[in-house]
Formats: structure tokens, sequence, C-alpha cells
């Protein structure tokens, strides 16, 4: 396994752009503009609650022992 692991699943910050995403997508009218997709994007991310980071943070341990059990393989993370 290479250490430290380079797996998506190490990475809580695609669980937030993840959440980005489905709040863009979910505009309608979409953003049309350059202007209008940065601005939504920002505004989706000042959005996310407090409460999702905290989660994220809080499973870090569980993620870590999930990628150590699967040696460095898939997770469900």
């Amino acid at each position: 396994m290479i250490w430290p692991p380079r797996s998506p699943d190490m990475n809580p910050i695609e669980n937030l752009w993840d959440i980005i995403e489905r709040s863009v997508r979910a505009q309608n009218p979409a953003p049309s503009t350059l202007s209008q997709l940065w601005t939504s994007i920002e505004t989706a991310w000042l959005n996310i609650p407090a409460e999702d980071f905290q989660r994220l943070v809080e499973s870090m341990p569980r993620r870590v022992a999930a990628l150590r059990r699967a040696k460095g393989g898939p997770t469900r993370y």
C-alpha cells in the first residue's frame, strides 16, 4: 500500500464537491455564463451546513480504518 494513501476515499473534499455539484445542477434555469456559474458555486458552498463539515471531519478515523482493512483498495467511502 502506498502511504500516505492517495485514495479519493481519504479526501472528504470530494463529498463537498458532490454537494455543490448537486446544488448547481438543481438550479432552474441552469447558470448560462461563467459568472453565473461561479456565483452558483459560491452560493452552494456558503450554504453547506457546518454540521456537514463536522460530520466529514469525524468520519476520518473510520475512513482510515476502512482503507487499512481494504489494504489501500476501494472502500464504501
